[in-house]
């Protein structure tokens, strides 16, 4: 029998989900050498990201009974059971609704603990677990400053993960010199943070990654307009050329926050989406959900009302888009459904056998790799 190629080989294995290709690195040292590859691994990624591998519901859960926090992993099917796919990933150092989903990118998942400021990133396929270290950034004496939000995602250019931070600072009533928001930059491959000098004028704040999107390689927020404190726009990040940009709310979408409305951003068939949904104070019934979708990525005149659904009950937000027609939610009680925005069960809920305790639910399409983290950690650093 003849011996496949190396690249033959390559093309058959690159297919396969990581838990068969950790079973095949036992094979042989040639095959165990060229699964750990950079270029395999980078191939991997590039056939998840082209939509050549099936993605999973990734679904981060408080269990209120065992006062911890996992990471989950469904199948995109349709049964109310949504079947496991993957083993629960326990997030260390979580207690409860101190961790926060990030996001996730190229299967490598950003957690941060409101507790302690922590940053953490994990790869649930390989098991690793990094702590980040802290922002250099110290507050100085008479102001207040917090970690506030923040984005994920990857340089593709110096292929390198980054993280972006939004430290807000508040100054004392005698000296307000001091910028009320300050960036700084994480870069896996230094291990180690820079303060960025923003091309824009920064906001004072922006929405939390709850309601905020990674799409074609930038990070995306709601924010305050600069002018106008009572308006919205979305401010975006590109992780390759670390610039800001701003982009306006498309006409006729209600641009202000209050108690009757909320803003979420999601990636809808492949491109960018706004969501708003109204609320009546403390009361969330009967919702209903309006739907902007950017047809040419950056042109503001190619925004278009889509989708209009609605009445929902029961419903507590909209936590990300599945597949190119449906939406996830959480339900009041924590529980995970879905519903579609086309077609005659447009706006039907699904309810699935996923529960967590209120308000900690989050979720993403995750598509898992073979991304070591351990390895890729500070390997530029002098």
């Amino acid at each position: 029998m003849d011996v496949l190629s190396e690249d033959i080989l390559m093309e058959i294995l690159v297919r396969l989900p990581v838990k068969c290709l950790f079973q095949f690195k036992c094979v042989s040292k040639s095959w165990c050498s060229l699964i750990k590859s950079p270029r395999f691994t980078h191939l991997h990624v590039t056939r998840a990201k082209n939509g050549d591998q099936e993605g999973v519901i990734l679904v981060k859960r408080f269990i209120k009974d065992e006062r911890k926090i996992v990471l989950s992993f469904h199948s995109k099917d349709e049964s109310l059971s949504l079947q496991v796919v993957a083993p629960d990933f326990e997030v260390p150092y979580s207690t409860y609704l101190n961790m926060i989903l990030v996001g996730t990118c190229h299967g490598i998942i950003c957690l941060k603990s409101n507790e302690s400021g922590g940053i953490y990133l994990c790869n649930p396929a390989t098991r690793e677990f990094l702590t980040l270290p802290d922002p250099p950034f110290r507050c100085p004496q008479g102001y207040f400053c917090q970690l506030g939000e923040m984005g994920f995602g990857f340089d593709a250019i110096s292929d390198d993960f980054k993280i972006i931070t939004f430290t807000e600072i508040t100054p004392d009533e005698y000296n307000d010199d001091l910028n009320s928001c300050k960036v700084d930059i994480y870069s896996l491959s230094t291990n180690s943070w820079r303060e960025l000098d923003p091309d824009v004028t920064l906001p004072e704040w922006v929405y939390n990654p709850r309601f905020s999107v990674l799409f074609n390689g930038c990070f995306h927020w709601c924010t305050p307009l600069i002018t106008d404190s009572f308006g919205l726009q979305i401010l975006s990040f590109e992780f390759s050329t670390e610039q800001f940009r701003e982009i306006q709310f498309p006409d006729g979408a209600p641009d202000t926050e209050g108690e009757y409305g909320m803003q979420k951003l999601i990636v809808l068939d492949n491109s960018l989406a706004l969501m708003w949904y109204n609320i009546t104070g403390s009361q969330i019934s009967d919702q209903h959900f309006d739907i902007w979708v950017m047809m040419e990525y950056g042109v503001q005149e190619s925004w278009v009302k889509k989708f209009s659904i609605g009445p929902l009950s029961g419903i507590d937000c909209p936590l990300s888009s599945w597949n190119s027609n449906k939406l996830l939610w959480e339900m009041s009680n924590g529980q995970l459904a879905s519903c579609p925005v086309l077609g005659d069960n447009r706006g039907s809920l699904t309810k699935y056998n996923i529960h967590g305790s209120p308000t900690t639910l989050q979720a993403d399409i995750y598509h898992e790799s073979l991304v070591a983290l351990g390895e890729l950690c500070g390997r530029r650093m002098n």
